[in-house]
């Protein structure tokens, strides 16, 4: 095989190894009917003993293609060819091997841990913008991991205000109820 062949091939391996996320991408982008789900696990513990998946594969032809147009020069005979492109084969595969055991797995593996709008009924939050009888105001409750969310809130039916007419900003509130077609939750003041 000549240089040129060699580089021919490298720059195919190349191209599809960035024009298949590109077109992945695309494709989600504009929906699609297919599931452009390619992951083939024996099983459920992405441990399996074909451990594919798309992405790496891409990421593995871009580093042969890269690497095999660096070394295309050096290709002068043979044996030399054979040498490189085992070389370049095994970097390859370790490169595979790396993204898929220390990325894909982890995000794999990966238990989110939002909340959802039912979880946070009961829940003690702060008033960050305050609640009058004509007005709705904002809540600011911390979900599982320490962020502050905020959301609109309303005084539930069953809370008689004050003579001021209000709850205050700054005042505590428990989440009494969650209207889903308003998107508003129900508070009132936690301690009176």
């Amino acid at each position: 095989m000549n240089i040129d062949t060699m580089t021919s091939l490298f720059n195919v391996c190349l191209l599809t190894g960035f024009a298949v996320p590109i077109l992945s991408l695309l494709i989600g982008v504009f929906g699609s009917v297919f599931d452009v789900d390619f992951d083939l696990d024996t099983d459920h513990d992405f441990d399996g003993l074909v451990p594919f998946n798309l992405m790496c594969t891409c990421f593995a032809l871009i580093v042969f293609g890269s690497l095999g147009r660096l070394c295309a020069p050096y290709m002068t005979n043979m044996l030399f060819t054979v040498v490189i492109i085992v070389l370049l084969a095994l970097v390859s595969l370790v490169a595979y091997l790396s993204l898929y055991k220390y990325v894909i797995v982890k995000l794999k593996r990966n238990n989110p841990l939002a909340i959802t709008s039912y979880e946070i009924v009961g829940s003690v939050g702060k008033l960050t913008l305050r609640v009058t009888k004509d007005s709705d105001g904002v809540v600011s409750v911390l979900d599982s991991t320490g962020a502050a969310i905020s959301y609109r809130a309303r005084v539930c039916d069953f809370y008689k205000f004050d003579d001021s007419g209000r709850i205050d900003q700054g005042t505590e509130v428990v989440i009494t109820g969650f209207n889903k077609d308003a998107n508003i939750y129900y508070v009132h003041p936690l301690y009176e």
